[in-house]
């Protein structure tokens, strides 16, 4: 009996779900022919979008760090100065020749050749100088023909390089050695040589003021002893010539406007009493006040 009751209970069930089922129906039907349905709300849930890419911040630097400059010019060198001894002799040993050449380095290297063949250049040329003058045929028991040239660096910096020579000669059977006195000037940047003129805005003005400053400066210290000129020129001051930080020097070699016996003879003008005649810019603008 009981299991019959559990029947009849799930037959009646079933009976009330098809009934809800077709009350509904109707529901719908009803609804889909009246005049204003109630119109549905239908909600949709969209899923998460997928995010797209997250822009990169732009780096920043932290604060207190400098930005990034440019690359700084790099810093002008100076120039290094060596030496090297050339010898060179006669075969019939009529005379011999001793060189201590400079030799330049620690700069770019298309400037230390053009520097180091100016230098080459001018030692060759003393040395032909010298044995192409007809010495003297050596005498038995005699010393041949001689020459010993040397060097000096006046002034050495990034900008200019001023290297002082001097060529001393004693020929066989002469009384006493002579010295003559020389220089060579450079550019660094280029490694080309610096003329005297090139000191000046006007040759032809700055003449006579050097003649004027060189003429009282030698005075004061050769005294009576001095043999100037009656006319100079240009070349009469620039065939030994430097840059120093005092000022102009110049020097005239042995017995060229004094006796022998007084050696070379060097004075340096002042650069304040050239500042009116040196040309800017210019090689030597640097020292001018």
């Amino acid at each position: 009996m009981e299991a019959d009751g559990r029947r009849s209970i799930r037959r009646g069930a079933r009976r009330g779900g098809l009934t809800l089922l077709a009350a509904c129906a109707a529901l719908v039907i009803a609804g889909c022919q009246g005049a204003s349905p109630t119109p549905q709300t239908i909600i949709i849930t969209l899923p998460p979008s997928t995010p797209g890419p997250t822009a990169t911040p732009s780096a920043v630097a932290p604060t207190g760090t400098p930005a990034p400059t440019a690359s700084a010019t790099p810093v002008a060198t100076t120039p290094t100065v060596s030496s090297t001894t050339v010898t060179q002799s006669a075969p019939d040993n009529r005379w011999t020749a001793s060189f201590h050449m400079p030799v330049i380095s620690g700069v770019a290297p298309a400037v230390v050749t053009a520097m180091n063949d100016s230098i080459s250049t001018r030692v060759n040329a003393y040395i032909v100088s010298f044995n192409g003058g007809g010495l003297p045929v050596v005498a038995s028991g005699d010393a041949p023909s001689a020459l010993a040239g040397d060097f000096s660096v006046a002034f050495d910096s990034p900008s200019l390089l001023s290297l002082r020579f001097t060529v001393e000669t004693d020929n066989t059977g002469a009384a006493h050695p002579s010295t003559e006195a020389g220089s060579l000037n450079f550019a660094v940047a280029s490694g080309a040589v610096i003329q005297f003129p090139d000191l000046f805005a006007s040759p032809a003005v700055a003449l006579p003021v050097i003649r004027a400053q060189a003429h009282a400066l030698l005075t004061a210290k050769l005294g009576a002893g001095l043999s100037w000129p009656a006319s100079s020129t240009m070349a009469d001051f620039g065939g030994a010539w430097a840059f120093t930080a005092a000022g102009l020097e110049l020097t005239w070699s042995q017995g060229a406007i004094v006796s022998e016996a007084a050696g070379p003879v060097t004075i340096s003008i002042a650069w304040s009493a050239l500042s009116s005649v040196i040309v800017t810019p210019g090689p030597a603008d640097a020292f001018v006040p």
